[in-house]
């Protein structure tokens, strides 16, 4: 029987193999409908036929239906080695990636990946194209082997993470691909020295405030009411309120505490002179799980209500986007020390179990009633001008995943 060492040795080899397909894959645009991208159905193709480069010959695509975009399909790639019992070690990974912004502030054009010092470049490299092309070629060395696994061994590439999941992870959760005995991880989220792995979340809430007051001359505000002056303080008085009833701290999280950030806000008026009647803005929360995010929300409308009743503006507190958080994944767990073990082994890192503010799909597999497990390298360079992914962290995962693999689903040592 090999070693662990030896498909460890393997995995070095495809180091070159490794960049050039990360490089194919980041050609291809990946961008969901929301905004306004024709989705993943061409960067799906490469990724099934890399599957089945990397020796796998059980490759499905689950398409979901999107009316929204080419051929009205949302490709998700299921890639499997099946094994003795039924039971499968998953690594799910993402295909979609968000909007470039500006192309004139990337340095290195985001669909034209290059390499440089030792970085590869690029829109998607480091979310979440390094752990899929990472997870792959882990499975390449695997099934070079020509050793039928004990457990099965599964790769699963979604769409719409991005925007939603409806279309990606929830639609196979849905399917019934995965079942519950499962091993399942989640490389989309990390540390650059890869100490952490993450096994819970906070819920999201997303709040859109808006503040209908009374437009007016400016050199009347008596007449008016200033829309953008009371959301204003408002918005001051809300947060502090956020934070002195939502306030405890768990060291477990990173950051310990819940999180309540104004963000985005409109254009009040075009001119100087005018005194705003409407001001809509809103708040990202994170919100630690031992609170109800039902109980921030309505702790926002009480508070819009005493500046309803203060000034004579109307103000509505709507939610925008409500992810609940699951409970957190078992920290004893085989899944959890396997790969706590494969860190060590690797990367001379002790990886400690935490929570973070962030979303992941982990998230909905724990709200499904699935333990799983977030873990990756990253210089945490996702949704940035210039994005890219360390070659050596790319190849240093694939080796991680390669020896959880080879542990659990072969016995290697």
């Amino acid at each position: 029987m090999p070693s662990i060492d030896e498909v460890i040795s393997a995995v070095e080899r495809y180091r070159n193999d490794m960049v050039d397909a990360l490089t194919e894959l980041l050609r291809i645009p990946a961008i969901g409908p929301e905004n306004g991208g024709e989705g993943e159905f061409e960067r799906a193709r490469f990724v099934r036929e890399l599957a089945e480069r990397c020796g796998f010959e059980d490759v499905e695509m689950y398409d979901a239906l999107d009316e929204r975009v080419r051929l009205r399909l949302r490709p998700n790639v299921v890639a499997k080695k099946k094994g003795l019992s039924d039971q499968m070690v998953w690594v799910v990974s993402h295909m979609d990636t968000v909007t470039p912004g500006n192309l004139d502030s990337w340095t290195y054009p985001p669909f034209s990946p290059k390499v440089v010092d030792g970085k590869l470049y690029g829109l998607g490299a480091e979310d979440n194209g390094q752990a899929l092309i990472g997870s792959m070629f882990a499975a390449r060395a695997l099934n070079e082997l020509g050793l039928v696994p004990e457990r099965g061994m599964g790769l699963a590439v979604v769409s719409d993470e991005e925007t939603g999941n409806n279309k990606g992870i929830k639609f196979l959760i849905d399917e019934k691909v995965f079942h519950k005995n499962d091993f399942i991880y989640v490389p989309d989220f990390g540390v650059p020295d890869g100490s952490i792995i993450e096994v819970a979340e906070k819920h999201i809430l997303w709040l859109r405030v808006k503040v209908q007051g009374r437009q007016t001359h400016a050199s009347t505000p008596e007449k008016g009411i200033n829309a953008m002056k009371l959301g204003s303080q408002m918005i001051d008085f809300l947060v502090d309120q956020l934070n002195g009833r939502f306030g405890a701290v768990q060291t477990a999280f990173l950051p310990p505490t819940s999180t309540f950030e104004p963000t985005k806000r409109l254009q009040t008026v075009g001119n100087v002179n005018t005194v705003p009647g409407e001001d809509t803005f809103w708040l990202d929360t994170r919100i630690l799980p031992q609170y109800n995010p039902d109980d921030v929300l309505e702790t926002a409308r009480g508070v819009a209500r005493v500046f309803e009743e203060r000034s004579g503006a109307k103000i509505t507190v709507d939610v925008e986007q409500l992810n609940r958080s699951g409970p957190p994944s078992s920290t004893e767990s085989i899944a959890v020390m396997t790969l706590a073990s494969a860190v060590k082994k690797i990367k001379g890192v002790d990886a400690q179990p935490r929570g973070i503010g962030g979303g992941t799909c982990a998230n909905l597999f724990r709200l499904a009633g699935y333990d799983a497990y977030v873990w990756e390298t990253v210089d945490e360079m996702a949704h940035t001008v210039n994005e890219y992914c360390k070659v050596d962290n790319m190849v240093g995962d694939a080796k991680v995943y390669a020896a959880v693999m080879a542990s659990l689903c072969f016995s290697l040592q």
